[in-house]
């Protein structure tokens, strides 16, 4: 595909999924730029493309939005209707607290209704949010607000985990705080200045109906929000995403890859403090007209079967789902998901790191039941959303139509042209763009019929063996659920998490060693297998290959970034 052709295939793609102002010019560079910047001279109403036009198209009372609280009796639907309802008040209610077009305003909210509806209403006034995943430390929260220069904070007093309700620590410098209750904690530190959601959203309660507040037209190449990377490898970086660009990116790719569309429920398990989650479970889902399901609670409590209660109660279409949820939901054995019927679900999806073999028949077969296929996408926070995905069994994935993907000489994954949801730039670094090519950073290689199969991060071990096939030569044994291959003190570790089925074994650190050197070409390496109870994360449920590699050497490090820090321990 040359250039004008794929400059004619995008034009034509954002014209069919979004509601445009006209015209707009062609202005991205042959060769991929990081100031490159799609449909140059429009504008768009990101809240509108969201709510209003499915409401003017007759889904005023058509669920948007289904929220399922952790308590089983906990759920709240949202209509079109109603959702536009709540997002005009919170936009009209943070209009007057000073919010205008381009400010930055920082969200830290749990999985609850407030989330989408403060993203919404930002959307509609223009302004840029800033959403973190939940659990980010006092610290990182107040420099991330610092360093976006945000004017606002919008947070919670708690959460409910467990059963039980969890007070969220909070930053003390940050800006003025708005605060959901979600669980009555008392604050620790309360403020003279904080104001409370349910307040501002009340003061507007007693209008027959919302209040007329017409979305802001933003530019297109406008930014739209600010995201983190999870920093599996290295420093988390800002990355901020355009209006059009990622409104487009992410409706085509859901469209797509996940075959997401108008009358169907979706359910996507990524949080939405990241960019998966962001993407799919609130905005595409939003863009298409889809319900999406919103769930607060933990996918195993109070059983290991909440997760498909949930999705058969709901009537789930489409679930989209991530590697290292599955690897998980594998521990927790075949029985739990083989014991619940799903005869809606048409489509299982996970997003994000490679899914193994393994992980794909364990979906395909105790979830899907040979019904719902199994597709694989592969995208980063930079990208912003999917790029590549599964079109059939096979392990290889192919770039969506107007990507372009090529393995360069060292064995990585590098997209080698523009494409809309490019990043419009970095908070404090850089697009890592060299000859017009982004370095992604995974390896992969390419196969005859132009698939990509990826081998995980592009790190070394001793010799010049990429750590990445002797990981997946791990992750194919059908007992495990998860692996990671790190290099430390000339030694090449491999950390395992094992099936459910496999935990009683205690030969298989053995069994794996002998795999890996039958699959693995030589040179012979110093090889130790080690099977752990759990393998830290981040909070995007990244495996944290930087963690792995301190404690293989003995060492430990900032874990700051971990959904669990307490994970570390173990490893040693």
């Amino acid at each position: 595909m040359n250039l004008d052709s794929r400059e004619l295939f995008w034009d034509q793609k954002a014209r069919e999924l979004l509601l445009w102002s006209e015209p707009w010019t062609r202005a991205c560079p042959p060769v991929l730029d990081a100031s490159c910047a799609w449909f140059t001279g429009a504008a768009l109403d990101v809240s509108a493309n969201c709510l209003d036009r499915h409401i003017s198209q007759g889904r005023a009372d058509v669920p948007a939005l289904i929220w399922q609280g952790e308590p089983e009796n906990d759920t709240r639907v949202f209509t079109y209707a109603k959702l536009l309802g709540d997002v005009t008040r919170a936009a009209v209610a943070l209009a007057g607290l000073g919010v205008t077009r381009g400010d930055v305003v920082g969200v830290s909210l749990p999985a609850l209704p407030e989330l989408p509806i403060a993203m919404l209403a930002l959307a509609r006034l223009g302004a840029v949010h800033l959403v973190f995943p939940a659990g980010l430390s006092p610290a990182k929260v107040s420099e991330r607000l610092d360093a976006c220069g945000a004017k606002l904070f919008i947070t919670a007093d708690g959460f409910f985990k467990a059963g039980q309700p969890v007070a969220v620590s909070q930053p003390q410098d940050s800006p003025r705080r708005v605060l959901v209750r979600r669980t009555g904690i008392p604050l620790p530190n309360p403020r003279a200045d904080d104001l409370f959601w349910s307040d501002l959203m009340e003061g507007h309660a007693g209008l027959s109906g919302p209040p007329h507040l017409p979305g802001a037209q933003v530019a297109a190449h406008d930014p739209l929000f600010i995201l983190y990377t999870s920093g599996s490898s290295g420093h988390p970086k800002g990355v901020v995403h355009t209006a059009g660009g990622f409104l487009t990116s992410s409706a085509y790719s859901a469209k797509q890859a996940l075959n997401i569309g108008p009358g169907m429920t979706v359910w996507c398990l990524a949080e939405p403090g990241w960019i998966m989650g962001h993407a799919y479970a609130i905005l595409a889902p939003l863009t298409l007209g889809a319900t999406t399901l919103l769930f607060e609670g933990s996918p195993s409590y109070p059983k290991p079967d909440r997760i498909w209660r949930i999705a058969q109660r709901h009537r789930v279409a489409t679930l989209v789902t991530t590697p290292a949820l599955t690897g998980q939901l594998m521990r927790e054995g075949a029985a739990w998901p083989a014991a619940r019927d799903l005869p809606t679900l048409t489509l299982i999806a996970s997003v994000g790191e490679k899914l193994t073999p393994e992980n794909r028949r364990w979906l395909t077969d105790a979830v899907g039941k040979g019904r719902a296929p199994v597709v694989d996408a592969w995208g980063q926070t930079e990208t912003g959303g999917a790029l590549l995905f599964s079109s059939g069994p096979n392990e290889g994935l192919y770039p969506l139509p107007g990507a372009d993907a090529a393995i360069d000489g060292a064995g990585r994954l590098v997209l080698s042209a523009p494409w809309p949801g490019l990043p419009s730039r970095l908070i404090d670094a850089e697009l890592p763009i060299t000859d017009g090519r982004y370095d992604t950073g995974d390896m992969a290689r390419q196969t005859p019929d132009g698939a990509f199969i990826f081998q995980g991060r592009s790190e070394f071990g001793s010799a010049g063996l990429p750590l990445a096939q002797v990981e997946a030569a791990a992750a194919a044994h059908p007992d495990v659920a998860e692996a990671a291959a790190v290099a430390g003190n000339n030694t090449i570790v491999v950390y395992v998490t094992l099936r459910a089925e496999a935990l009683e074994r205690t030969d298989m650190a053995e069994i794996l060693e002998r795999t890996i050197r039958l699959n693995v070409p030589e040179p012979t390496l110093p090889l130790s297998v080690r099977i752990v109870a759990e393998l830290p994360k981040t909070r995007s449920g990244k495996i944290a290959r930087k963690a792995l590699r301190q404690a293989a050497e003995g060492q430990t490090g900032d874990i700051s970034n971990l959904a669990d820090p307490s994970v570390m321990d173990a490893l040693f």
